[in-house]
């Protein structure tokens, strides 16, 4: 639970903050421990229901690059804790470090006191913890698992920012399109009423915008309804994934998700492979940040191969993982022992052409859009004209 309190600090000043306690006397005795002499204390009220802040991956990403700061700059690790838990961060993450420095001081490592249903964290970044703890890296081994969730972050933010100028240009033009629709194409609905016969364009134009306007209202609810019903649908896990398999057979899309997916798995391979987590745990972990499913699959049979006996690179060739340039980085990395370094390298590869690629990707849709708006609209107006000329027996 979360207090605010006042409180003099040792110069007579007066401060504010807040702490998390499980109750007022805890609060209070955690507060005197701090040198504090405690003036005024109250139950933090958090937001509740509709109107509560959702805790987003960038902010668990950045609350963990200041962990890792503070503990490579030597800041003990309960200290570096009880400093994230006195923050002005999300609630839940006061709360989550408040539970992981309990955890710390009941005897459990930092990777089992980090591990929380509340904030779940990657698999390998706990991992990355565990190996960085047994090898005196820690600070190293946590600044991989963080620049490997800045890289996942990024991909999304630099996918979500490029998509939101074609997705305003086609909203406008669809907005345009039922503008038009209810508001001019009725100026002409005499037209339908006259005896002579209108072209078969016109008769569609004005047929429809008629009937949308007498049915407007059903119309916008049917479109509530629907993207409602999408809404639900891409909220189940299971539903994105087959969404996500399917658009990885779709022309250049297909190609960026590919190589999105196998560089954040050779990163995290890199990653482990430096902290000295060994190999078969590595695949095992890493091959959870894959979201294809038939990749997926392709890494477990490399995974039981390379159990086996089999070298890294032979089974991932077998298996048709990577491409040639992957195979021979991967290949001499097992021959120099420089393997978690040559992973690094093909992450990179692999994330420089899905860079291009999807920058290739969102220029094509700004145009396509604009061309399927201009047909819409020129549409509707060589439909207007067909129906005005008709009346007036005037040839186009």
């Amino acid at each position: 639970m979360q207090f605010s309190y006042k409180a003099l600090d040792p110069n007579q000043a007066l401060i504010a903050g807040s702490i998390d306690a499980s109750d007022e006397r805890e609060a209070a005795r955690l507060i005197r421990e701090k040198n504090l002499q405690l003036v005024e204390i109250a139950p933090q009220q958090e937001e509740q229901g509709a109107f509560s802040k959702k805790l987003t991956h960038a902010e668990i990403t950045v609350s963990l690059f200041e962990l890792t700061t503070m503990l490579d700059s030597g800041v003990a690790i309960a200290d570096a804790l009880q400093s994230l838990q006195d923050s002005d961060a999300h609630p839940k993450l006061r709360k989550y470090y408040h539970t992981a420095s309990e955890r710390l001081q009941q005897g459990l490592n930092l990777g089992s006191a980090l591990t929380n249903d509340d904030v779940k964290l990657p698999p390998y970044f706990i991992q990355l913890i565990a190996a960085g703890e047994a090898s005196g890296q820690l600070a190293n081994a946590m600044r991989r698992g963080v620049e490997q969730m800045e890289y996942d972050l990024a991909v999304v933010n630099d996918l979500r920012n490029a998509l939101i100028y074609p997705a305003i240009l086609v909203l406008s033009g669809l907005s345009a399109v039922g503008l038009i629709f209810i508001f001019v194409v009725p100026k002409f609905a005499n037209l339908l009423d006259g005896k002579q016969e209108l072209p078969f364009l016109a008769m569609a134009v004005l047929s429809t915008g008629m009937w949308l306007n007498q049915n407007f209202l059903w119309v916008l609810g049917l479109l509530a309804g629907l993207a409602t019903f999408v809404g639900l649908q891409l909220s189940k896990p299971d539903v994105r994934q087959a969404l996500m398999d399917k658009l990885a057979f779709a022309p250049l899309f297909g190609r960026w998700l590919t190589e999105s997916d196998v560089a954040r798995w050779s990163a995290v391979m890199g990653a482990m492979l430096a902290s000295r987590v060994e190999l078969v745990k590595a695949m095992g972990l890493a091959q959870s940040s894959v979201k294809n499913t038939r990749r997926n699959k392709a890494l477990s049979a490399a995974l039981q191969a390379v159990q086996s006996g089999g070298s890294l690179s032979k089974a991932l060739q077998d298996n048709q993982i990577l491409n040639a340039t992957a195979y021979n980085l991967v290949r001499a990395g097992e021959k120099t022992g420089r393997l978690s370094e040559m992973l690094v390298a093909v992450a990179k590869i692999y994330e420089n052409s899905s860079k291009t690629r999807m920058k290739r990707f969102l220029l094509l849709i700004e145009p396509l859009a604009i061309i399927l708006i201009g047909i819409a609209v020129g549409t509707i107006i060589m439909g207007l004209i067909q129906a005005i000329t008709s009346v007036n027996d005037i040839a186009i």
